[in-house]
This record gives C-alpha cells, structure tokens and sequence, in this order.
C-alpha cells in the first residue's frame, strides 16, 4: 500500500514537472503581461563566447513562454490583492476600485533622491531652458503627478503619506535656478475640488479631462494664445482597459471610464507616423491604451498657431489631440533625450519637457543632446584627472565629448561643474551638464558627481593637458 502510494506521488510529480513543458509543444506562447518586454530563447555562444547569463535568461524565457501563464496570473492576484489586498505584480490595490502602481510609492511615503541629485535635475532643466531661450523659444519645464498625489484617499492605511517628496524638494531649487515651471499638482487639485474626476482608476495616467486641464496649465504657462477647448463636447465610456490593470489582471483586465472629446482634425496633416489611415482612425490607435507607434509625431495645422517641440513621457500622450488642433506644427519626441543640437530651435516657439514625478531621476539618466553653453569669467577651483577624479574626452563628429566622475567628498551639493579648453592659446570655458556617461564609464549606475558636456567648435583633436575642470 505504501509503496503503491510512493508510486502515485512520483509519477503525479512528474506529471506536475512535464505539464508546461507538453503545454509548450502542444499551445502558442502567451502574449506578454503587462509593460514586460518579450523573452527570446538565449543562445549559448554569444559574440564568439560562451554566455555566462544563460542560466538566468533561460529561465526568464521559460517563465514568460508557458502556455494560460496569463490566466494563472490573474487568478493568483485576484486572490492576492482583490481578497487579502496584499501588493502583486507591482501593483496596489486601493479602495474603491482605485489602482496604484508601486513605482510611484518613493515618492508617497517620502523616500528621497539625495540632495546633489535633486540639484543636478535642477541645474540640468536649467541648461536646457537657457539653451532654448537663447534661440528665441519659449520654455516650459512641467511634472505631471503621480497619480496618489491627487487622489491618496483611495491608498491603503498602511501607506503613509509624506508631503516633503522628492517633487517638493525639487520645486524649491527650480525656483533658485528661475526655471519656468508649471505646476500641473496646483492645478488638478483645484479641479478635483470642483468635483472633476482627473485620473484612470485602473491606469498610472490622467484621463483625457485631467489631460485638457493639464495642456492649458502648460499652455498659460507658456504665455502663449491658444485654444482653450473650452466648449468642446465630449462622450464617457467604460471601455478604458487600464496599464495597471493590465498587469495585474492580464487575462481579465477590468475596464474603467474615459472621456472622448469631438475633435475636428479636417486641418491637421501627419508627417509621422506615415500613414494611408484617415486622420480620425489614426489619431484613435496613437490615443488607445495599447501605447503604439507614438516614438515621434510631427504634424502641420492650417488653422494652427505657433510651433511646438515637446520632450515628453507617456503622459502627454493624452494631450495630443490638443496640441495637434493648436499648433501650427509640431514635434512631439518620446524618446528620451532632449534633442535640440541638430536642430534649429529658431523654427519652434514653444518648448516644452514633460516628466511624470516618480520618473524625476531619469531626467540625469541621459545627457541632453545641446551642445555645452560657453561662459565668461568663471573662477573656482581647478581640478585635473588623476586621485578620484576621471576626465575623459572623445571625438563626436569633428566636436569634443568632455566627461568624467569627480571625488564627491571634496564637491558641495550645489557646486556647478565647468569645462576650460586651452583653445590655440586661447581659454575658452563652458558649463557640462551634471550627468553621468553611465555608458562611456563602463558604470552599471550613474554617479551624482558625473558630468558632460559637448564642445562645439573644439576639435577632437585637442591634447588632454589642455584641458581641465573647475568647480564653483
């Protein structure tokens, strides 16, 4: 009997252990869940060597490629987080059907960027702004709020919240560094007294309402006329199949109401996306929740105003229909880097760099593409590489690329960091951008003591020893 009983439990063990691998021969893959990125089955030799993260990635795709993965997971987490309200699959589950993302719980209970972080963030908007402006364009740098920063009430007991956040923190040094800031915070709030709901209940992101509120804050800010879309119409439908709840119910997501504005783009011609798709269904795919085709969009308006380039995450994508029925033209980029150098920032009017609040350290993450401003008269304190300081240079189209780490205990918070070129007997000077060449370096995570600045005008060619940087 108890060998009988050995017998059945080895071979439902085994049975247990070849399922997936049947179910594989036998089912397509799953789609993926939520925002992860698809697995490929990882080679062995890659390069000409042997993989050494085989094991792991392995692993990874043999995860993501079993069959009714999704359905397992959405039964799991209806248990989790629908039952017992424990955090799954990077979301919170709140009251009231309200969804939260864990990314965004930092900066809720308080957890803070350090303080030569914050001003790098600062100091590196603030190059941007002068960049901008010098070429006859007006800046607007803006953080659309996390969504628990509008609406807490609906967050669980055990989250406390903090008011001094790494956004509050960071508004104080915009204000020293006279950025021209929007804070879209302010005005949500005030509309969220007047009754108005401004967020997704299943998604990260504003609805289209909290949107048109949010465009003509930015909007204001610029100083610009505009199109307020004040007396435009608009429908509610519960057909809205939020990110969030995409992650945590990816065979069985929960839908939740959005607005749908009347909008008339009879005026409206897309450079890109290239498209033999009418104007309205186009602007319904760039506007559903599936994210898709929105890297760059450039547009003309015959009865716009103005031209706009926009730097934004996807927050701004619900703004679009607006900033398209406005403009004149338009060049709206997702990608993330601030990419004015090759352009000619003449030919915009508005500026604008949108960044969620709980993406703020990415904004150092990757150095804007604006060649380095040169100044006059800078004195401070001349350092060179060697000890715990790294200078490097490189080559970049006839332009020399400065960068580097500098020693952190012998460099204030607040210290703004020059580049001085010995240039043919003459010293020019120019301020780097406090960002890290995390990919340069060789570094797996940036450093608040990096920095970069592209040298216009310098040759590549420029000796090591002619070159040094001041703190001040």
């Amino acid at each position: 009997m108890i060998k009988s009983i050995r017998i059945i439990y080895i071979a439902l063990f085994l049975l247990i252990c070849c399922t997936p691998v049947v179910l594989m021969l036998l089912l397509p893959a799953p789609e993926t869940v939520g925002k992860e990125e698809a697995a490929e089955m990882p080679e062995l030799i890659e390069d000409g060597k042997i993989n050494g993260e085989i094991g792991s990635q392995f692993d990874n795709w043999f995860t993501k490629s079993i069959p009714l993965r999704p359905e397992v997971i959405t039964v799991q987490n209806e248990f989790a987080s629908g039952i017992f309200g424990k955090e799954s699959n990077n979301v919170i589950t709140g009251s009231n059907g309200w969804l939260y993302s864990t990314e965004s719980t930092d900066d809720y209970i308080g957890v803070r960027i350090s303080d030569r972080g914050i001003h790098n963030i600062s100091e590196t908007i603030r190059i941007m702004q002068d960049y901008t402006e010098a070429h006859g364009a007006n800046f607007v740098f803006t953080a659309a709020p996390n969504k628990n920063q509008i609406y807490p009430e609906y967050m669980p007991a055990g989250y406390l919240k903090n008011s001094d956040n790494n956004l509050s923190r960071l508004e104080k040094y915009l204000e020293c560094d006279k950025i021209n800031y929007i804070s879209l915070k302010d005005e949500l709030l005030k509309q969220k007294e007047n009754g108005n709901e401004l967020y997704l209940k299943g998604d990260t992101h504003w609805n289209g309402l909290g949107a048109l509120y949010g465009y003509n804050a930015i909007m204001n800010g610029l100083g610009s006329e505009h199109e307020s879309f004040s007396g435009l119409t608009y429908t509610v439908k519960n057909d809205w199949y939020g990110d969030i709840s995409k992650m945590l119910y990816p065979s069985a997501p929960k839908s939740c109401s959005q607005y749908y504005f009347d909008m008339d783009y009879s005026a409206v011609r897309f450079m890109q996306p290239r498209t033999t798709q009418k104007k309205e269904t186009l602007m319904q795919d760039l506007m559903s929740d599936k994210e898709e085709n929105d890297v760059v969009i450039r547009s003309v308006n015959s009865k716009g105003q103005g031209s706009l380039y926009l730097s934004r995450d996807s927050f701004s994508r619900a703004m679009l229909p607006f900033l398209v029925c406005n403009y004149r033209s338009t060049y709206i980029t997702r990608l993330r880097s601030f990419d004015l150098k090759d352009i000619d920032a003449k030919n915009y009017t508005d500026v604008v760099y949108e960044m969620v609040e709980r993406k703020l350290d990415s904004i150092t993450d990757i150095v804007p593409m604006i060649y380095a401003p040169e100044v006059q008269n800078v004195d401070g304190k001349e350092i060179n590489d060697g000890g715990n300081n790294t200078v490097k240079t490189k080559d970049e189209d006839g332009s020399l690329r400065v960068y580097g780490i500098l020693d952190g205990k012998k460099i204030s918070d607040t210290a703004r960091i020059y580049i001085k070129v010995n240039d043919d007997g003459r010293e020019r000077c120019f301020e780097a951008f406090p960002v890290t060449e995390t990919e340069l370096l060789g570094l797996e995570e940036k450093s608040d003591y990096g920095f970069s600045a592209l040298l216009q005008n310098i040759s590549g060619d420029t000796a090591e020893e002619n070159i040094s940087v001041i703190i001040k």
